[in-house]
């Protein structure tokens, strides 16, 4: 007789097609077993077609089996308490056909038909007919398959000993979990090691993280906790769990003020993610995946509210997952133009486009030359003075499924903005590398000459990398140092059809500066702003201590904005240590404040010596000022650059440049020695700044650039 095996998680769904099923295979002279997670009682057929059976009740699978069920999903939890019935398995073993009646069944008999081989499994009550039907048709094939097919699959021996190593590490888990061991750094050193063994199941791995990072939270150990979190994340197989895992660690360690040293595997994570989206043509999958990657790779706290990058050194490495990834090199695939841009016209004024969001302030210069040059016709395209559009410049994820995509509404209303500038213009300067450029290549310009300015921020953003750079013919950055660490982050402007990369260091007037220095300025260091982290004012105050440890009439004026503690937990942190360190110095009389101010060539004339302590700068404008106006530079070899192929050293003459704050302690010493020295130095520096930085030597260069093709 053939035996028929049902196994249903809870109550049938369609009670009355089960009961019909059963009746037929009763009449057809089958033997129906049902097998349920529910109540016997609940499950309706016509009386004597089915025997029914209801599954070992959850609180009697064995002591072993008890910690996985509690974190297992339904259907893993259903099959332990089949496992532990005896009666399951033997009815198994004797069944010609098993049934899953509901999804939650489909592992039971998955892992029943394992073990019983001859067994036909099947999902659904139509597939059981035809199963039974196929048996009829040819039983001599079926009884030679139970023959050839005793015993279960090898798999299964593979699995226990699979579940054995389980258990060894859950006793270990259970012996070494109380709060006694996870105190002591060893013992949650085993723990990341045990977290991390190979072999174990994704969720008992994941159960056990959970168990153990909500422990060590209770202990107030959240670095910890997120360390035993990362260790088991890395071992997840599953690739979407394994990306959440790691970006909600990173996200937590940001949050609390840590740089996380797995910032790049955590973003490569997502990035798999996104890839297998993008693979399996869900758009908007892959788009979500490939935006989680900014708060990660290019996060404020980790390239500006510290004082070194992850990037600082390796640029190409960090960097490396986004531009290995799929969805990485589709963003950055260049599109081209159908036509090269067209030569600066001859018979008429040249056509020259000014396109910003914000931030105008290093334009100022630039901009008045040309609307006053009679051989410009200047037009002014800030993003800002629309408001209506312009949110469609802070829509970053739009921008990421436009380029994934090709076309998009997105795009369509980008053109519609941007195409009426773009046909007007001859050239078009687009200041700062940000969504406004991006947004800009996504338009074919045509002969219209596109060059973009990118300054220093720019360089840690996301932006770099959505833009099309071949659609940019010019590509100005302010110094060499910002342009080779550029080159090394964004690897395509180093291929053929980039953009050229010149050179062009920011307009200023460096006249103004020039005025006569009050009494006290010899002695007097000045600092010229302070507002970000990178400017690391905590160094101007080590210079100061340690000449103030020689010689009491040093003092230090802080000219600009106050530094901003408020943007993250790791900017707070830094303005705590640096605001304990000014109290300090200013109940001595040892550093003014001036704050914000218009004049600032007014506030340099108290000035004698310009300091440029920052951890990293673009082309440091303020220091520059400061030179102009006859303070001695003293300026730190700045340590994101030092060591790479351009710093501090390829911006100014190598005099001026210090690695150490006794170093500079030493310089600033021996050149405000004396009067004649001091004032000999400062004339010097001064004269350096403007035959090399001032707007009257430099104006040529930007008359170049825009003259080109």
């Amino acid at each position: 007789m053939t035996e028929v095996l049902i196994v249903s998680h809870w109550i049938p769904v369609r009670p009355s097609v089960l009961a019909d099923t059963v009746r037929q295979m009763h009449d057809d002279g089958l033997k129906v077993t049902i097998v349920c997670g529910c109540d016997p009682a609940e499950i309706t057929v016509p009386a004597g077609t089915a025997e029914v059976h209801g599954v070992l009740a959850a609180k009697k699978i064995p002591a072993r089996d008890q910690f996985e069920y509690q974190h297992a999903a339904k259907a893993r939890k259903f099959w332990l308490r089949c496992r532990a019935d005896t009666r399951v398995r033997r009815l198994a073993g004797s069944a010609d056909v098993l049934v899953a009646l509901d999804v939650n069944a489909v592992h039971t008999v998955w892992q029943l038909a394992r073990r019983h081989r001859a067994a036909d499994a099947v999902v659904g009550l139509v597939p059981a007919l035809r199963a039974i039907e196929r048996q009829a048709a040819d039983p001599a094939a079926y009884a030679r398959r139970r023959k050839l097919r005793r015993g279960p699959s090898p798999a299964i021996a593979v699995d226990a000993v699979r579940e054995r190593a389980d258990r060894l590490l859950e006793n270990l888990a259970r012996t070494a979990a109380g709060d006694r061991v996870l105190r002591d750094r060893r013992g949650r050193r085993v723990w990341r090691l045990l977290l991390a063994t190979p072999g174990l199941t994704d969720d008992r791995r994941m159960a056990w993280a959970d168990e153990v990072t909500a422990r060590l939270r209770k202990l107030e150990l959240p670095r910890e906790a997120g360390l035993a979190r990362v260790a088991a994340a890395r071992r997840i197989r599953r690739v979407d769990v394994k990306a959440e895992w790691l970006r909600t660690v990173a996200t937590a360690e940001l949050d609390a003020g840590r740089i996380p040293s797995f910032l790049k595997e955590a973003a490569a994570a997502q990035l798999a993610e996104a890839d297998r989206a993008f693979a399996d043509d869900d758009l908007p999958a892959a788009v979500r995946a490939t935006a989680r990657i900014i708060p990660l790779m290019f996060n404020r706290a980790v390239h500006f509210d510290s004082l070194m990058s992850p990037s600082a050194k390796d640029p190409v490495g960090f960097l490396a997952p986004l531009h290995q990834s799929v969805v990485g090199r589709t963003m950055a695939a260049p599109r081209g133009r159908h036509t090269p841009a067209a030569a600066p016209p001859t018979d008429r004024p040249h056509r020259l486009l000014f396109l910003t969001r914000a931030n105008e302030y290093f334009l100022g210069e630039i901009r008045a030359r040309y609307e006053e040059h009679p051989d410009y016709e200047v037009r002014w395209f800030s993003l800002l003075d629309d408001q209506e559009r312009e949110p469609l410049a802070r829509q970053t994820g739009r921008l990421i499924e436009h380029l994934l995509r090709g076309t998009s509404a997105y795009g369509d209303a980008v053109r519609e903005w941007f195409a009426p500038q773009v046909e007007w213009a001859d050239t078009i300067f687009v200041d700062w590398c940000l969504g406004h450029a991006a947004m800009l290549t996504t338009l074919d310009p045509g002969t219209t000459r596109i060059i973009v300015r990118l300054h220093s921020y720019e360089a840690f953003t996301v932006f770099p990398h959505l833009v099309d750079f071949s659609r940019v013919d010019d590509l100005v950055f302010v110094s060499q140092p910002l342009r080779q660490f550029t080159l090394d982050a964004v690897p395509r402007l180093r291929r053929p059809g980039a953009p050229r990369t010149p050179v062009l260091t920011n307009a200023v007037r460096l006249a103004r500066y020039r005025r006569p220095k009050g009494v006290g300025a010899r002695f007097t260091l000045g600092l010229v702003g302070l507002n970000a982290i990178a400017k690391d004012p905590r160094w101007a105050f080590q210079v100061l201590h340690e000449l103030r440890r020689r010689d009491d009439r040093y003092r230090l004026v802080l000219i600009g904005k106050e530094l901003d503690g408020t943007p993250t937990p790791t900017a707070a942190a830094y303005h705590r240590r640096y605001a304990a360190d000014l109290a300090e110095l200013e109940a001595q009389g040892a550093v003014r404040r001036v704050g914000q101010t218009d004049d600032v060539p007014a506030a340099l004339t108290d000035v004698g010596v310009i300091l440029s302590a920052s951890v990293r700068e673009s082309f440091h404008l303020g220091l520059i000022e400061g030179a102009a106006s006859a303070a001695v530079p003293v300026v730190r070899d700045w340590p994101f650059f030092a060591g790479r192929k351009a710093g501090a050293r390829d911006i100014f003459p190598a005099d001026w440049i210090v690695t150490t704050a006794q170093e500079a302690a030493d310089r600033i010493q021996a050149l405000t020695g004396s009067e004649e020295i001091w004032r000999k130095a400062g004339e010097a520096a001064a004269d350096h700044a403007m035959a090399t930085w001032d707007w009257s030597v430099t104006q040529a260069d930007y008359d170049r650039l825009l003259r080109q093709r």
